[in-house]
């Protein structure tokens, strides 16, 4: 509930809640398209439990998404795990 919450209000543009396969198992994912000024930071930040770094979950956002580098373009679609 809280990860949503804190999705919404930064404005993020949600898709689909999907299942993506990792080596740890299935992991429930929703699609977003990036918007002008989204960072891997921002969606990191948001999902990251307090505590926890939130660079680890951007590492991970890249290599969920295949990314070459941590930058995104605007009109890009990205997935993020769901909590």
């Amino acid at each position: 509930m809280m990860v949503a919450l804190a999705l919404a209000w930064c404005g993020f543009g949600a898709l689909t809640v999907q299942r993506a396969q990792s080596d740890t198992g299935a992991t429930q994912v929703t699609g977003y398209i990036v918007r002008p000024g989204d960072t891997l930071w921002s969606y990191a930040s948001a999902i990251t439990p307090a505590g926890h770094d939130v660079s680890e979950t951007v590492d991970e956002l890249i290599a969920l998404n295949n990314l070459e580098s941590g930058s995104l373009q605007a009109g890009q679609r990205i997935i993020v795990p769901v909590e």
